[in-house]
């Protein structure tokens, strides 16, 4: 069915508050909320200005459903917002001096709103699996999996690889990226449904969904949280996942611990790191009793460079423990031993390097 442009008046519109790129507790949440939410995005703030100085581009049609004597807007959420708010400012709970500083500054208020109007959701999903997961208005990681996992009650093949392709079909993207992102979404829900293990700040707002998908390109993260290769998996009801590794993952990714920081992020370089940790279950039992991230990989990449490094860090960390005993007065018998523990240890390095290398001077 052919579809044409229709003019429907501003307050006939309603924000969908299923959109992928909502957080999900956003379902069935006032307008008002999801304004609220849109409006932390400084990006609404540029867009009601754009619209409030040059008009509602037909050629950016709203794409709606009909919802009783309503229209639910499918795509085009964000341009609504901006609309609502450029038609009302009460609406704005949050940056009111901003959105008031775009009013003073524009003369355009659209009410009629060009829509394309389609007999259901549906029919506008495949196109929007073109516009945001492979177009050039692409959507967050996480978006894009939330969005293909909202598809698999639609599709008719059976096993998770056959709906990959038939995913990536109706999408035009690739079935084994498809199939990444399905299988991060299933993870993501685990730990979602584990209040996000309860690690402060951490939310569907501030969780970094690409930390999941780039730890399957690691073989040992992988491995560490009991998940297969990508192209091995067919049933994503029953991934296998080892839950409590998943936990500890988790915590090294976003628990912050000394000024602020946590043991791992999920980047390129400190994930090479952990992966490196990962495949030495002794350096691995060091990083989870306190070693960092950098010393831990030093363990496993050991060189001179990273051993002088280590006797410098040491060699300075007793110079502090000097100061320290200066200004006591007293001294356990903890105290004692550990210094002999010490001063034994270091004896054990030097005869170590002692067998390795001649002539060798203190």
């Amino acid at each position: 069915m052919k579809q044409q442009i229709e003019f429907i008046q501003l307050d006939k519109l309603k924000l969908d508050s299923t959109n992928p790129r909502l957080p999900s507790s956003f379902h069935n949440k006032s307008e008002s909320d999801i304004i609220k939410w849109m409006l932390e995005d400084e990006s609404i703030i540029e867009l009601m200005l754009a619209i409030g100085q040059h008009d509602f581009f037909i050629g950016e049609a709203l794409l709606v459903v009909k919802s009783g004597s309503d229209f639910t807007v499918v795509e085009g959420n964000r341009r609504l917002t901006s609309l609502k708010l450029l038609s009302n400012s009460s609406l704005a709970t949050i940056r009111e001096s901003k959105v008031k500083q775009v009013l003073d500054e524009t003369t355009k208020r659209p009410n009629l709103i060009p829509c394309i109007v389609f007999d259901n959701k549906e029919q506008i999903m495949q196109y929007l699996g073109y516009r945001h997961v492979t177009g050039i208005k692409s959507w967050s990681v996480a978006s894009k999996a939330k969005y293909l996992h909202s598809l698999l009650p639609t599709l008719g093949s059976q096993g998770l690889t056959d709906k990959s392709r038939e995913l990536a079909k109706k999408i035009g993207s690739r079935s084994d990226y498809v199939k990444k992102l399905l299988i991060g979404y299933k993870v993501y829900e685990i730990i979602k449904d584990n209040s996000f293990y309860k690690i402060p700040q951490l939310n569907e707002t501030t969780f970094h969904f690409n930390y999941i998908t780039a730890s399957f390109q690691r073989t040992h993260i992988r491995k560490f949280i009991n998940i297969d290769a990508i192209s091995d998996i067919d049933d994503l009801e029953n991934l296998g996942i080892n839950e409590n590794n998943l936990q500890v993952l988790i915590d090294w990714f976003f628990r912050k611990i000394e000024k602020n920081k946590s043991k791992s992020l999920g980047n390129n370089d400190d994930l090479t790191k952990l992966n490196n940790i990962l495949s030495n279950p002794e350096i691995t039992k060091k990083f989870k009793n306190g070693l960092t991230l950098d010393e831990s990989n030093d363990l496993i990449n050991i060189s001179e460079e990273s051993f002088t490094k280590g006797l410098n860090k040491s060699l300075n960390e007793l110079k502090n423990i000097r100061e320290y005993g200066y200004k006591l007065n007293n001294y356990s018998d903890d105290n004692i031993k550990i210094l002999k523990d010490i001063v034994a240890l270091c004896k054990e390095i030097k005869i170590s390097i002692d067998s390795k290398k001649d002539n060798w001077e203190l």
